[in-house]
């Protein structure tokens, strides 16, 4: 008997080790659940860790949740990628520290500031809009439809 209870504590600790190890390998998608706040962060984060747990992950979660209208601007993916690659905002990607607050809002709409210290150690400032989206397959959910080119704010620590 205990032994037959100790093979189910490995059966099910290892049922639970790979769960937890499948998630961490998945981006995180759009739900009405997850708050503007929280979409931004979930971006950035994704950027600043961008190749953890694997190659261009953070670039993969930031698409995941780019709005429906952005995505047809900017995409299909590849293209988006190449973007985030781009002069203009490749310092995002493995950037050191990040900071969001709320900016302007509105019905369905919220506007952050973020302030990004790059690895360099420059500061720069993005402003970042996010926006209910209204019918599809993401209705309800916060998704991003803009990010200004970032403007210089300063000098890191």
């Amino acid at each position: 008997m205990i032994k037959f209870f100790r093979l189910f504590l490995f059966i099910i600790f290892g049922y639970f080790s790979m769960m937890i190890s499948a998630s961490a390998n998945d981006v995180v998608m759009p739900d009405p659940d997850i708050a503007p706040l929280e979409v931004v962060d979930i971006q950035l984060t994704g950027l600043q860790n961008n190749d953890n747990p694997k190659s261009d992950f953070g670039i993969r979660q930031t698409w995941a949740f780019a709005h429906p209208v952005n995505r047809r601007m900017t995409g299909p993916y590849p293209r988006f990628a190449q973007m985030i690659r781009s002069p203009s905002y490749i310092e995002m990607i493995d950037h050191a520290t990040h900071s969001i607050t709320l900016g302007k809002q509105g019905e369905g709409w919220r506007q952050f500031d973020v302030l990004m210290e790059t690895k360099g150690g420059n500061v720069l400032f993005f402003s970042w809009v996010v926006e209910k989206v209204t019918d599809g397959e993401y209705q309800d959910c916060w998704m991003t439809t803009a990010v200004s080119a970032p403007s210089p704010a300063g000098q890191g620590s």
